[in-house]
């Protein structure tokens, strides 16, 4: 159990008045800033539970029963955003490809969806009990250091997905620009061919870009937008088409492979549901934390299967119609609306160049909930003296958007985006750790304070700092089906490996195993070598510190306010 002394007085930890209450001079007029004054520190509230500075934030703290707002409809809202995305519009169209037919590609889609939101339900309810983020809650299975391993492996892939989001967001852009100013597609191209990207993309991109920033420090909902530019690309496709999807190859084609070649090809691509949104399986505590009750969240289990698989049936229904009103099956909705324009009509460009605003707004979001937030809450964790939120999400825009290079990476890296698909086999171990040591091991009496003391009870190691038992499970979940992963990175650049048949179909299984081999061996690592120091009877949330906490930073923000209330601009864009 976390010792008394560990647990500091409230009053005697908080005695210090913050430095933005000190009273100005005698005599000394101040003057109003119409901008924020920046300092490289970032502006703290005296943490909860942290012994100083270094170790946490006010965005990196339990979240405050005043900031506690999210009931069962935001969580509705939160996914209705995330859910309408070109990536999820074309999910079936690698399933299709590789000889599934329309039924099973749903029926894929409808199970991984189903498992996932299971997945994403039980480990959220950490985040909406304890209020902590992802990073503080990886302390508590794998020891401070581990744990370190753990958030820089989840920040990674969030930066490389806002990049690839930000290149997506960049071709929206160009389709507007282009629905505006037809001259626009006559730009000449400047940049060399095997850049993946021409003079036109990269303005598109760099505008796109610009535009994202400011939406990274205003918070906005995109729940109704997104789903209404794609139910008008879908019914303008269907109209062409004559108001039938009957004659489409897509729905009319069977299975073209059978027998186990066709049950592996439905794992492989159950996988890759799985793989889709296995990060934010790890790290949803980032926002189940804001829930206003832990039950609040739970409504995800229903939500992610219905909502991703309306989204899968309008995609593979669109491509269907666009063979009969286009000549050729099309699953990017992007290059439908490209189509709104060939006529060259005053119409065609207007409903293009709306659509492409609606398709700006839904990467935008999707940047925002998915990659940015995810990202900050990680690179927070590294240097929170120095890192909140807002600055996260600016410096992984930054990181994702350019220094990846990610035009490049869709253009002509497919290894690399094979490996960005495979990554699910290091994230399932990851996820069933977490989740079997809250759950299983520790029946959810845990201390929240240790969680924020680096010599507190979850140090496991006074050397290494990191619990060895959830070390070797998450190597043994994760080594068996590395072989196939290799395999699927050489042959996505069309070369061949030696790895077994038998390898090749544990990796298409590899989320299922690597989740379902580590929590089982880190269950039996803790149940015949318990680290005891680290159990307890009870939880220690500090649920009256934080309230405590929380009442006297309302009651100091009131009184600043009182005397000088920021303006709208400070407001917004303080980092």
């Amino acid at each position: 159990m976390a010792s008394d002394e560990k647990n500091l007085d409230y009053h005697e930890k908080h005695a210090s008045p913050a430095a933005s209450s000190a009273e100005p001079l005698p005599g000394h007029v101040s003057k109003r800033r119409r901008f924020p004054r920046f300092s490289l520190a970032v502006r703290q509230e005296a943490s909860t539970f942290a012994r100083s500075k270094n170790a946490s934030n006010a965005d990196f703290d339990p979240i405050p029963p005043s900031k506690r707002t999210w009931n069962w409809g935001a969580y509705v809202a939160y996914w209705m955003a995330d859910a309408w995305a070109v990536s999820n519009w074309e999910v079936a169209s690698s399933m299709i490809a590789v000889g599934l037919d329309w039924k099973m590609a749903i029926g894929a889609c409808v199970l991984g969806n189903t498992i996932m939101g299971l997945v994403i339900t039980t480990n959220g309810r950490m985040g909406a009990i304890l209020h902590t983020p992802f990073p503080v809650l990886a302390r508590m299975p794998f020891g401070y250091y581990f744990a370190q391993f753990v958030v820089l492996s989840r920040c990674v892939l969030a930066i490389v997905w806002l990049g690839v989001q930000t290149v997506t967001g960049g071709q929206c852009m160009s389709v507007l620009l282009e629905a505006t100013w037809p001259s626009f597609a006559r730009i000449p191209n400047r940049i060399p061919e095997d850049q993946g990207i021409t003079t036109a993309g990269m303005i598109g991109f760099l505008l796109y870009f610009l535009l994202q920033l400011p939406f990274l420090c205003i918070p906005y909902t995109k729940s109704i937008i997104a789903p209404m530019v794609f139910l008008a690309v879908f019914g303008d496709t269907l109209r062409r088409a004559g108001g039938t999807i009957s004659k489409s190859t897509v729905i009319t084609e069977g299975t073209h492979v059978h027998g186990s070649v066709l049950a592996w090809a439905f794992f492989g691509n159950l996988n890759g549901v799985l793989g889709n949104y296995a990060t934010l399986g790890l790290n949803i505590a980032d926002f189940s934390r804001y829930a206003n009750k832990p039950s609040a969240q739970n409504v995800q289990a229903i939500v992610i299967p219905c909502i991703f698989t309306v989204v899968g049936l309008l995609g593979i229904f669109t491509a269907a119609s666009a063979q009969t009103a286009y000549g050729e099956v099309m699953w990017n909705p992007i290059d439908i609306i490209h189509k709104w324009m060939d006529s060259g009509s005053h119409g065609g460009r207007a409903a293009a160049a709306f659509a492409a605003i609606g398709l700006i707004i839904v990467t935008l979001g999707i940047n925002i909930s998915a990659n940015s937030i995810s990202a900050a809450n990680d690179l927070m964790s590294f240097a929170p003296k120095y890192i909140n939120i807002r600055r996260g999400q600016l410096l992984a825009a930054v990181i994702g958007s350019w220094a990846f290079v990610p035009w490049k990476i869709l253009a002509s890296a497919a290894k690399f985006l094979a490996f960005l698909g495979g990554y699910t086999i290091f994230l399932g171990p990851m996820t069933s750790i977490l989740i079997v040591d809250y759950y299983v091991i520790r029946r959810g009496n845990v201390s929240v304070p240790d969680m924020y003391y680096f010599h507190g009870i979850y140090r496991y190691s006074p050397k290494f700092a990191s619990n060895w038992r959830a070390v070797v499970a998450f190597f043994i979940g994760c080594i068996p089906p590395l072989p196939g992963f290799v395999n699927n990175i050489v042959a996505a650049g069309h070369g061949t490996t030696s790895v077994s048949l038998g390898g090749q179909h544990l990796f298409a299984i590899g989320y299922i195993y690597s989740f379902i081999a580590a929590g089982v061996f880190y269950y039996g690592f803790n149940r015949f070598f318990p680290h005891t120091e680290s159990m307890m009877d009870h939880p220690e949330t500090g649920e009256e510190i934080i309230a405590a906490h929380d009442a006297r930073n309302l009651e100091e923000r009131r009184g600043s306010w009182s005397e000088h209330k920021p303006n709208v601009v400070s407001r917004m864009f303080t980092v």
